[in-house]
């Protein structure tokens, strides 16, 4: 596994379902994107696979994309 340097498709751990519903983000995934306790993520369900979005991502994707409708 490349350390702080992965690209599409790296495998960076595994992780399980908890009682409560809750998933772990590996560490080195948690390292790699910047992942800090508190921060908020969308959860899209897109042909059968979950995607998690940070949400500020999503909001400054959302802006460039609506900027010229004003």
């Amino acid at each position: 596994m490349k350390k702080n340097n992965c690209s599409f498709g790296d495998v960076v751990g595994t992780t399980s379902i908890g009682e409560r519903g809750q998933i772990v983000i590996p560490k080195e995934a948690r390292d790699t994107l910047k992942i800090k306790t508190g921060d908020k993520f969308l959860v899209v369900i897109h042909y059968g696979k979950m995607i998690l979005v940070r949400e500020d991502e999503m909001r400054s994707m959302i802006k460039n994309i609506t900027k010229h409708l004003k």
